[in-house]
């Protein structure tokens, strides 16, 4: 079966056609930014391989091998788990189910999320495989940083990009899985990644950033209110999204290019944030602010 996900049926189909024509490469990429549907992807076409008797839109759902995957007990099927990193340990796990036969007389298939976590040794490791799989084999990896990767392993990948989505499909979707107006600049803010405005959406979250965008807004226009701004923005997780969308657009109804430095400026706020505690990451985002004003009056 296909997903409901508009943006990516396009994609699938191409994917879907060439595995049942058995011209599938071995090892496919899928890269786009995180909320884009990865994830989704990635397990459609592990199972539309895995399924004793596919179907043009993908896997029967109801062959042996089909039930087991829903279960999420399939032999030949390997799913990592990824937390800070992928370790060589688990590296040789995928060589591990590589090497053995099918158990359901089918292919085996691994899935890889997050593949730009890979230490180097991991990395290193997996190009064995990559370069030897094994017939009816197939790697399946995605990220949101495919730059990330090593050079050898995306030159042994089929690479498939699934870009941000920012058209009226994508809107029209969001808005039919809400109860609830979606904010205009929602979408826009998450970098084209409908599945992450939904989450925003459905946790409340996007009325809190709606409320925190205007508050960004008006003080910028009046250089008032800084410090209940400042401990509004503090504990925000999309803030680095939420202050790359001011700076575009106020510099857009300005109708004014945006000085680089400014940009380079919320850049380098977003790559220390991580790196700075207590009261100096209040000090730090209160002279951001502070510099944001200067430059945009």
């Amino acid at each position: 079966m296909t997903t409901s996900l508009p943006w990516l049926q396009q994609t699938e189909q191409r994917l879907f056609k060439l595995a049942c024509q058995e011209q599938l490469h071995h090892a496919i990429l899928l890269t786009g930014p995180a909320g884009i549907g990865k994830h989704i992807l990635a397990k459609q076409l592990a199972h539309l391989l895995l399924c004793l008797d596919p179907l043009p839109d993908g896997a029967c759902g109801l062959c042996k091998s089909c039930l087991l995957g829903k279960a999420g007990h399939h032999p030949d099927l390997l799913q990592l788990e990824v937390t800070s990193s992928i370790s060589v340990e688990q590296i040789r796990e995928i060589s591990l189910l590589m090497q053995n036969s099918p158990q359901q007389g089918g292919a085996r298939v691994v899935v890889v999320p997050q593949a730009e976590k890979m230490t180097e040794s991991a990395a290193n490791a997996l190009l064995k495989t990559l370069e030897e799989p094994g017939q009816r084999s197939f790697l399946i990896l995605y990220t949101a940083f495919a730059e990330q990767l090593m050079p050898t392993i995306l030159s042994r990948c089929q690479r498939w990009d699934l870009p941000a989505q920012y058209g009226e499909n994508s809107r029209q979707w969001l808005a039919q899985q809400s109860p609830d107006p979606v904010p205009d600049f929602l979408l826009e803010l998450c970098g084209g990644a409908p599945l992450k405005a939904l989450t925003l959406q459905q946790s409340g979250e996007a009325l809190t950033l709606a409320a925190q965008l205007k508050a960004l807004q008006a003080y910028l226009h009046s250089g008032s209110g800084l410090a209940p701004l400042q401990k509004q923005l503090e504990s925000q997780p999309e803030l680095a999204a939420l202050l790359y969308y001011t700076v575009r657009h106020w510099t857009l109804q300005q109708q004014q290019l945006p000085p680089p430095q400014l940009f380079a400026r919320v850049a380098r706020w977003c790559r220390d944030e991580q790196r700075i505690l207590g009261q100096n990451k209040s000090l730090a985002l209160t002279t951001l602010l502070l510099d944001l004003h200067q430059q945009l009056r």
